[in-house]
This record gives structure tokens, sequence and C-alpha cells, in this order.
């Protein structure tokens, strides 16, 4: 008998469409439409949007690229002049109203920093916005503030970087092996800490992370997840990661939130895996409906982008992951060229 025949003779096109069932071209742009609708809605795209969130993201992406001046290696005197005004007018707006943060403070950082870059080079300050800039940075004397630019050395980083990362890399995987303990709640706060270290877009903190570590609440999570089943009882820690709309502000950061917020994912995952966790990304591949259930069960903001689950917990000695064979560098890696 010939291999052909003896193999189960299998409709391949029916099978692909039960394993992901198929959507008309009505149920694709309903569901288009539902993140287009939410996109224009709270992002800065058509018209600003008042809240101080949208306000805060503005200053920080403005002052950013002061910072990104203050960075370079040929100094020049004056740069950024025609950012200064809305700059300073938008710290004096925020603490006004009560929302001075971590984005006003950096401004103030960044505005003294600009200052004193200028007076150690002895480079001219933009001439009418000299009193306003060392007033501004004479402000708060005393107080560390954040902003500006940070020196680094290639010894700096040599020490950081003296360990095995490809071995660390391979020992990365997704773990469906848990010994059912509870995750600190201070352990994962440190993780976190460090995962907000990853880029982001002209440095604006979109990100933001939900966590479940009580049993029957990660148990009321998992419920509305497909493809925990086996191993999600078992987890510390069920998290939740977002982004907020209200952070962008033009047309061509529609998809940024999933960007950025796809980096802190991963960015939390390799730090779980630093401190010794297991993790297993729970996709959020999921239509309209299921995301406005889930959004009504746990009170996500509308202007929040769900972009992914994420199981922690601690693992035991020895465990099964699965292999994931892995293409070569050379099957996705190709040299750009011009038509």
């Amino acid at each position: 008998m010939t291999t052909a025949a003896r193999s189960v003779r299998v409709d391949l096109d029916q099978a692909r469409r039960e394993y992901t069932p198929k959507a008309d071209f009505n149920e694709v742009t309903r569901n288009f439409n539902y993140d287009r609708d939410r996109f224009l809605r709270h992002s800065s795209t058509r018209d600003i949007n008042p809240h101080p969130v949208a306000l805060s993201s503005y200053l920080t992406s403005a002052y950013h690229s002061l910072e990104k001046g203050l960075a370079m290696e040929v100094p020049r005197a004056g740069f950024g002049a025609r950012k200064i005004p809305p700059i300073l007018a938008a710290i004096r707006e925020l603490e006004a109203r009560g929302h001075a943060s971590v984005a006003t403070r950096g401004a103030r950082g960044c505005i003294r920093a600009y200052v004193a870059y200028h007076d150690q080079r002895g480079l001219a300050l933009p001439p009418d916005l000299e009193d306003e800039l060392r007033e501004v940075a004479a402000e708060l004397e005393g107080e560390h503030l954040p902003g500006g630019a940070t020196r680094l050395t290639r010894q700096e980083i040599a020490e950081a970087t003296d360990f095995d990362y490809e071995k660390f890399i391979r020992t990365r995987s997704s773990v469906r092996h848990f010994t059912g303990e509870p995750v600190d709640p201070e352990s994962l706060r440190a993780v976190v800490t460090q995962a907000i270290k990853c880029p982001k877009a002209c440095n604006r903190e979109s990100r933001r992370v939900y966590v479940a570590y009580e049993e029957q609440l990660r148990e009321q999570v998992l419920s509305l997840h497909h493809g925990n089943r086996g191993f999600g009882h078992k987890l510390g820690a069920v998290l939740v990661i977002t982004s907020d709309l209200r952070e962008f502000d033009m047309v061509g950061e529609r998809n940024q939130a999933w960007i950025d917020g796809g980096i802190f994912a991963m960015s939390l995952v390799f730090a779980f895996h630093a401190a010794g966790y297991g993790t297993c990304m729970l996709n959020w591949s999921e239509d309209c409906d299921h995301d406005q259930l889930f959004r009504s069960t746990f009170a996500i903001p509308d202007n929040e982008v769900i972009i992914t689950l994420l199981g922690v917990g601690h693992i035991p000695d020895s465990f099964e992951v699965a292999a994931s064979p892995a293409p070569t560098a050379d099957e996705v890696l190709s040299t750009i060229a011009p038509l």
C-alpha cells in the first residue's frame, strides 16, 4: 500500500476554516470601525483632547525634543527655541490645574539642563526667552529634577552586560507549569519598574498594567480569556497590559498603542525571566464584542487599548516547554534596497 493510500483524507480548506473561523466583510468593517472610533474619540488626532493626560503627553514629547538636542555630540546655541514657549506654558497650565507629575518635573529638569548646557559652553540662550528660562531653571532650587541628558560610559555598559545573553534568551520560553504559589506584589512592582525603561514613542508613557493576585479574581479574569486551560489555575498573578490612546496625537500613530504596548509586554517578560519567574503571554486577539465584555466586567477605561494578558508564576524545579523551532537569521534578515 502506498503512503498516499494510507494517508487520511481531509478537506484542508475546511479544517482551516474551523481552526480560525472566518468573518465576512461587514464583521471585519465593524471591528476596524470599533478601533478607529475609539482612537479618534480619545487621541488628539482631529482636535486636541483637553484632558491633563493628553496635555502631559504633549509636554513630554515637546521637552523630549530638547533632551535629544542636549544629547547631541556637537553643541548648537539656542536649539529647539520654537518648542520652548509651549513647554513653559504647558508646565504652568498643568501645575495650576493641580496636575504636577513626572511630565512637569521632567520638563523642569530639562529646562534647568538646557540653561546649564548653554552656560557651561559659553553659548547664548535665545534672547527673547532668556529671562523666563533662567526664572524657571531657578525655581524648585535644591530639588532633584529628572530630565535633560545623562552621561554613560562604555565601561558602565560593558560591566552591565557582562553575562551570557545567548543563554538568557535560550532559556526564556512560554511556561505552562507553575507551582501555584502567589507572586509577591513587591517583586512584581520591581519588575514593572524595570520594564518601564523600555523604548516608547517620544518618551511618552502610555503603558498601563492591571494585576489580579487573589485566586477568585484571577479565575474571573481568565474565564474571559481563551487559551489558559490546564495551567491558568496555577498562576500566581495575571496582568492586563493596556495603552492609553490619549497619549497620541496624529494619524500616523493610529497603531502606536499596540507597538508601545507590545514592546512593554516583552520587556515585562524579560524582566520576569531575569527575576526567576515563569510567564506565558495570553494574547488578546478578540473581537469588539468580547473586548467590550472584558471592559465592562473589570472597568478598563474606553481610552485604553487592551494589548495582552500575561500569566506569571513560580516555576517548578524541572518542566517541559514547547520546542518552538525558530527560523534562521538568514530567513528573516535581508538588506533593504530601492526599487
